[in-house]
């Protein structure tokens, strides 16, 4: 596909307004079996551009969004005579798409994974990552790997309009998946995934370690049959997906969405305290390099800006889109990026106190983004007794985030993964609770 004969197509027909957004991606695929062959190993390209029409009904606007894996002149011109008709289905009040744009700079892109896809060796790179993880799995005792793939990305993105924006970007992933069993009278299975920006800052020795040591401990974890209201730690990946979740918002980040505002969701103001504590700043920065949250603009062509939410406990700013930062009068902000919370003053360690339990790992964590209310499962934790730390499985992690940031306490130590970066350990004392299976 051209992306120059698309934008030739589109300029010719005079439309009220348009967007493009053009991608290419290479991708390279390895999937290993159980005794650690190659079952399938696949490179292949992808091109494609997301079009946008808006057409204008006086104080309206309608839009329709369709996609495009060809250039040829009379599908483009059937599809967008298509998408007129749906625009005159979807009217709400205008707003003025995006003007050309100065996008600052993030490194976004690997120059080993780009250079391993240039010369055709991605296979390659994947092949040694594996070799690497397979000797890993060797040294650790009572395990073995029962399936794992590994995805290595390269996506060119462009993005263009009818209003003379003119963007590029460019960024690489490592995605990783192993699926590890522990040997003995009761087998279990541990699955852990990790993505990068950047091949280097995937260690596969420590992933294969950290795999292992939980496959095994989840095995030997009891079941917790009591209900604990303080003393929980989230830490790791449960940290993580707990403030920045895969398939939704945390509900305090959600509140700052200038669509949540307008529609009437969201109750967060401008210097209104949302918490006592006052060690509390969060913020959206999608400038950490080579983490896959980050970007130079949105899929509208935006300028990815920091966005201050939380300040010392108080509300600050909203992260908006241009449709919705029009409707509110404010700077549209791009697109969000890593959840970033400013470090405590506590040693982790301290934090580790006698009968406290620590969550590494939920099942799955898909909270209420509007009420703030979640329930999740763990799928392993440490309780801390007498200078041990005793791992167990089977409860249930219920509450609400409002009610828990008057007594959160956050680690000195700071960890970055993947859409978020920040304190490594945070305790929770109340507005949550540990609660155990009884049957």
């Amino acid at each position: 596909m051209n992306i120059n004969r698309v934008l030739k197509v589109l300029k010719s027909m005079k439309l009220d307004a348009w967007s493009v957004l053009f991608q290419e991606q290479q991708r390279s695929t390895l999937h290993l079996t159980t005794k650690g062959e190659i079952e399938t190993n696949i490179d292949s390209v992808r091109k494609q551009a997301e079009v946008v029409i808006y057409r204008n009904f006086k104080k309206q606007m309608g839009d329709a969004k369709f996609t495009l894996f060809t250039d040829d002149e009379k599908e483009i011109k059937r599809k967008v005579k298509d998408a007129l008709v749906i625009c005159s289905t979807a009217k709400k009040e205008a707003w003025p798409l995006p003007g050309k744009q100065r996008y600052g700079t993030v490194d976004t892109a690997d120059p080993a994974i780009v250079k391993a896809f240039k010369n055709g060796s991605a296979e390659k790179l994947n092949l040694s990552l594996w070799n690497r993880m397979k000797n890993a799995v060797k040294k650790e005792r009572g395990v073995r790997m029962n399936h794992a793939e590994l995805h290595l990305t390269h996506t060119k993105n462009r993005i263009a309009n009818s209003k003379g924006l003119n963007g590029r970007s460019e960024a690489t992933e490592l995605f990783v998946e192993a699926i590890v069993t522990a040997l003995g009278k009761e087998e279990n299975e541990f699955h852990n995934v990790a993505l990068v920006g950047r091949a280097r800052d995937f260690k596969p020795d420590a992933f294969v370690k950290e795999t292992a040591v939980q496959a095994r401990d989840v095995v030997r974890a009891a079941k917790m049959t009591t209900i604990q209201d303080e003393g929980i730690l989230l830490s790791g990946t449960a940290l993580r997906d707990f403030w920045a979740p895969d398939l939704t918002h945390n509900a305090v980040v959600y509140h700052a969405n200038a669509q949540a505002k307008h529609r009437n969701l969201s109750y967060q103001e401008p210097g209104k305290r949302l918490t006592w504590n006052e060690g509390f700043s969060l913020k959206s920065n999608p400038f950490l390099a080579f983490n896959p949250a980050s970007g130079r603009f949105d899929n509208e062509g935006n300028a990815s800006k920091e966005v201050s939410i939380i300040e010392q406990g108080v509300c600050q700013d909203f992260f908006a889109s241009q449709r919705y930062a029009h409707y509110l009068k404010i700077s549209p902000t791009g697109a969000l990026g890593a959840i970033q919370i400013d470090p405590g003053t506590e040693r982790a360690a301290s934090l580790r106190t006698k009968g406290a339990i620590e969550i590494v790992s939920f099942s799955s964590f898909v909270p209420n983004s509007l009420s703030g209310d979640f329930s999740a499962e763990i799928r392993l934790g440490y309780r801390y007794e007498k200078g041990k730390r005793i791992p167990v499985k089977g409860a249930m992690f219920t509450g609400n985030i409002f009610k828990m940031l008057d007594h959160m306490r956050l680690s000195k130590e700071e960890m970055e993964l993947a859409r978020y970066k920040g304190p490594s350990l945070i305790r929770f004392d109340a507005g949550a609770h540990l609660a155990g299976f009884t049957s």
